[in-house]
């Protein structure tokens, strides 16, 4: 089976949306890690991020079948519109 990863980084808010859509959606085997997103200007919205150019983000890594990853990526843009949301793909390969 070939499989792809997909990263999906995305603000903390919408972390609960998303799970619920995978798990909806029959991926229930992912990863969940806490980052943070640099940046400056009209991204970031609080006197603290701000102060330190940090906006609190979360990453969840998925491995799918090649043949879904475009069509999974379509869905949970459209899921999320206009909300802050990075998606990569890349070849892994289970050892």
């Amino acid at each position: 089976m070939s499989l792809k990863g997909m990263d999906l980084y995305f603000e903390m808010e919408n972390k609960d949306t998303l799970v619920d859509f995978l798990l909806a959606n029959g991926y229930d085997d992912f990863y969940f890690f806490r980052c943070s997103h640099y940046g400056a200007g009209a991204f970031l919205i609080s006197p603290e991020e701000q102060v330190s150019a940090r906006r609190e983000f979360g990453l969840f890594r998925l491995f799918v079948k090649n043949e879904e990853i475009l069509s999974l990526a379509s869905s949970i843009k459209h899921e999320l519109k206009e909300k802050t949301l990075k998606i990569f793909s890349y070849e892994v390969n289970e050892i």
